[in-house]
């Protein structure tokens, strides 16, 4: 849509419309508690969203495929979703147990709390008996249907190794200029996040599969756009004031 449009008053005479100028306009008051980040998550046959029996369920949706709450379509994980990462961060945050768990984590650590008991699944029971997780986090530009979204990708348990994956490309990357190489910011790059099944025993998951599609070429009108987006991005998650939209985890088995 143009920045500017005419349209004819009550008088009949033109009078200009600017929409960039008026950006911003009415949502002064609304802070970072006021918002949220809707959190990119694999559905796995246990999903709410894959139940037709439950409230949450989702038409279409099958084992496998990416969703987030705030989004309108399912992402087929054999494609995959094309993102711009923003941010990375690994973060231990505590929940309550299953039936006591609310819809998001109690308190979130920076590391593992000292009084944290490691347990086989590979989480932290603390002395009150809820557990920390190690999780990482992606703050992400999710391209879908072409336009930029804001979303969180927490990826814990076995997508641990698919997160280490990320960051290796992430920090891999190189550029070059008249002074010599360089890694450039996280949000040069668009990446491509698929999803694949895993089976231990009697149970079934699917985690992602990382990989780089493209850099983005700043010169570019459309590139320079995304890339500012995402950077702008980084610094309201830097700043503290992005807060993803938290689904608890239900089952120890769960994978996000």
């Amino acid at each position: 849509m143009d920045k500017e449009v005419v349209q004819k008053n009550s008088a009949g005479s033109l009078a200009t419309i600017n929409l960039r100028g008026d950006s911003g306009k009415g949502t002064e008051e609304i802070k970072s508690d006021d918002v949220s980040t809707p959190i990119l998550k694999i559905l796995h046959q246990l999903s709410p969203e894959c139940n037709e029996r439950d409230a949450k369920y989702v038409n279409g949706a099958k084992p496998g495929m990416i969703y987030a709450s705030g989004f309108t379509q399912l992402i087929d994980g054999s494609e995959g979703l094309n993102v711009i990462v923003a941010h990375s961060q690994t973060r231990y945050p505590e929940w309550q147990e299953r039936g006591d768990s609310v819809s998001a984590p109690v308190g979130t650590h920076l590391e593992i709390p000292a009084d944290g008991v490691e347990e086989k699944n590979g989480r932290y029971r603390l002395p009150n008996g809820n557990y920390v997780e190690k999780t990482a986090y992606f703050y992400v530009l999710a391209l879908v249907e072409g336009e930029p979204r804001p979303a969180v990708i927490a990826m814990r348990s076995s997508n641990l190794t698919p997160a280490r994956e990320l960051n290796n490309l992430i920090k891999n990357l190189r550029f070059s200029d008249a002074e010599g190489s360089f890694n450039p910011a996280a949000f040069s790059a668009v990446y491509n996040l698929k999803t694949v099944g895993k089976t231990a025993g009697s149970k079934s998951w699917h985690v992602y599969k990382p990989s780089r599609v493209r850099n983005l070429d700043v010169s570019d009108k459309k590139d320079a756009e995304l890339y500012e987006i995402a950077q702008q991005l980084q610094k309201t998650v830097s700043k503290g004031a992005a807060k993803p939209k938290y689904d608890a985890p239900k089952t120890t088995g769960d994978i996000v």
